[in-house]
């Protein structure tokens, strides 16, 4: 066989190769790439930045929204980063930040560069969380199929909500970001608060890779709390006590 038939023989495998891998893994063999990698650890980091980067993000017009889409759509510009101190070039649609992750993995700082924004007078040492927006954890979430055990059934029915009602739980409800868990490994949980028939409550969500589960529904009395106890102690008392007998 010849120099030429050996190429052309390469190539049409190589090709067949190529749209398997793309039909079968739907992307996901990507992964291992160095800018999907960097955006990976991102993604399962805390986001954290200082009142004066935030002043200058503001400034820019650089909304969370913003920031959560770069992280997941975007690019990672190495030409532009500083790979050895993890500091990377991020941009997507228009939009380019800073991320710096921190040496442990589990914190990412994000930074703006300086254009003629007035933020000298913001502190550079205090730093703040950035959490996703409330409407896009609430669409993924309710983009998944929903999951709902017999004994949470049993919760909903003694509050008189219906399964009808629960759309509005990804609608209206207010995730409590302070005291969820958005970068539990592997599944994230959240607490989220709605006011249903007039009824505080808070339910338990976990995020799986193809479900939503709730795990508990309680009436939302945080004053029961005492200070510095987390939230899950509410679904915990409401348990032992039988509120509604469920389990």
């Amino acid at each position: 066989m010849n120099i030429k038939k050996r190429i052309k023989y390469y190539l049409v495998g190589a090709s067949i190769g190529i749209l398997l891998s793309i039909f079968i893994f739907n992307g996901r063999g990507c992964e291992w790439l160095p800018g999907n990698r960097v955006l990976k650890t991102i993604r399962s980091s805390k986001i954290i930045t200082s009142e004066f980067q935030q002043c200058l993000l503001d400034c820019k017009g650089i909304e969370d929204s913003s920031i959560y889409n770069l992280i997941q759509n975007g690019s990672v510009v190495f030409g532009k980063s500083d790979t050895k101190n993890k500091d990377y070039y991020i941009t997507y649609d228009s939009v380019s930040i800073k991320i710096k992750i921190l040496e442990k993995d589990t914190t990412a700082i994000v930074t703006s560069e300086n254009v003629n924004c007035n933020c000298n007078s913001y502190s550079k040492e205090n730093y703040k969380m950035i959490y996703q927006p409330n409407t896009i954890v609430l669409e993924r979430l309710k983009a998944l199929k929903l999951s709902i055990k017999k004994e949470v059934e049993c919760e909903l029915d003694c509050f008189g909500i219906l399964k009808s009602d629960l759309p509005d739980l990804f609608k209206n409800g207010e995730v409590l970001f302070e005291d969820s868990y958005p970068n539990r490994v592997p599944n994230p949980i959240y607490y989220i608060k709605l006011n249903s028939k007039n009824k505080p409550l808070l339910f338990w969500i976990e995020q799986g890779a193809t479900k939503t589960r709730i795990k508990h529904v309680v009436n939302y009395q945080p004053t029961s709390l005492k200070k510095g106890e987390p939230l899950s102690t509410l679904f915990e008392q409401s348990m032992q006590l039988k509120d509604c007998n469920c389990y």
